[in-house]
């Protein structure tokens, strides 16, 4: 099998946990080397944050890069993720809501010593978790960088799947949520964990559009994500996926790599991770996103750093055009530069060399290091 590029270097680091307050959970976390000693109070701290179905070792790939560089860096286990505390069941739903989760990084920043002078790196649902780190502990923060998730302005309105299924299909051409209706179904995770080879197709698949308008732009995340009962089939192997199996793009090929990611399915199971699903859906943050919105001056909502968003071609349902929204409102005080990169949704496992330049390149400018 090909090695995992940056595995080696990946497992240099530092494995530490913590209890986090007050639900006692365990959070699992990386330090890159002499972590104490690199801190600076003119150097930032850069804390990387994982997305869905991922933990800590999807950032393995870019991991050789920040070494070569002066700012010290954590890897994050998101709950319900690699090392991390996994609690299940209705009543832990609002354990995975964003300030429980901002808050028990920013435990872990303590427990370290780091100062005011951290930049949040999330991906997916570690953008999301990364933009309310930042907005729920301002004072500490000097920066933010998002990867394929947009801003996602702090809201008090109930969420809807049905009703934001119908607006995202007027406006973009296809339900962008569609794909929660599968991973809030009760059956869900039975049915991931029980192939969870599917789920890796499901994600990394490449399915180049047969129509000519499209000029053989690469679909597969559509069509499971965004068609109305499509992952679902495919998962089950029913309806039109039943005999059925996409092509796995050039990265997703990786022996190593999707034994990696199996390994970790069949040990912790996909019912700990929909709950990120479930506490968005079940409406579990409410009181806190009110209390970003009551904030004087839009203080709660208002990004006043230097921002970094990084978008892909390939992404279906984190749009490249979405920040957008939040620029148009004004929120994004402290300037807010995009980059978009060939690729799809799963980006640091498909160009993890590129994102860590570009991720370089703007500390560079703003922050000094790699120009």
């Amino acid at each position: 099998m090909a090695p995992i590029a940056g595995l080696k270097e990946m497992e240099s680091l530092e494995h530490k946990t913590i209890q986090t307050k007050p639900h006692d959970l365990t959070y699992s976390y990386y330090l890159s080397p002499n972590f104490r000693d690199k801190q600076s109070k003119d150097t930032p701290t850069l804390v990387f944050i994982h997305g869905y179905p991922d933990d800590a070792f999807m950032w393995t790939g870019a991991v050789p890069h920040f070494l070569k560089q002066p700012f010290p860096f954590v890897l994050v286990d998101l709950l319900g993720f690699g090392g991390s505390s996994k609690p299940t069941g209705s009543s832990k739903v609002s354990q995975y809501n964003y300030k429980q989760q901002a808050n028990s990084i920013f435990q872990i920043l303590d427990q370290e010593g780091v100062g005011n002078n951290v930049i949040p790196i999330g991906h997916d649902w570690g953008s999301a978790t990364a933009q309310r780190t930042y907005l729920y502990h301002k004072h500490r923060c000097q920066g933010l960088i998002i990867l394929s998730l947009a801003y996602q302005i702090p809201s008090a309105a109930p969420f809807d799947l049905n009703k934001a299924n119908e607006v995202t299909a007027e406006r973009f051409g296809y339900p962008q949520w569609e794909y929660w209706n599968f991973f809030t179904a009760p059956d869900a995770p039975k049915l991931m964990n029980a192939d969870p080879m599917r789920m890796w197709e499901v994600n990394n698949g490449n399915f180049p559009s047969p129509k000519p308008e499209e000029k053989g732009r690469d679909i597969w995340m559509r069509e499971m994500f965004c068609t109305p009962g499509t992952m679902r089939e495919y998962v089950a192997k029913e309806g039109r996926y039943k005999d059925y199996t996409v092509d796995l793009k050039p990265y997703a090929q990786n022996k190593e790599l999707q034994q990696r990611y199996l390994d970790r399915i069949k040990r912790d199971g996909f019912d700990a991770p929909v709950n990120y699903y479930h506490t968005l859906a079940n409406n579990t943050m409410l009181k806190d996103e009110q209390e970003l919105i009551d904030k004087p001056n839009q203080e709660g909502i208002t990004i006043d750093v230097p921002m970094l968003f990084i978008g892909q071609t390939g992404d279906w349902v984190c749009r490249t055009d979405l920040m957008e929204d939040a620029r148009k409102q004004g929120l994004l005080k402290g300037g807010c530069e995009d980059k978009v990169v060939d690729a799809g949704h799963w980006v640091l496992y498909e160009k993890p060399d590129e994102i860590a330049e570009v991720i370089l390149e703007w500390l560079g400018r703003k922050f000094g290091g790699k120009s």
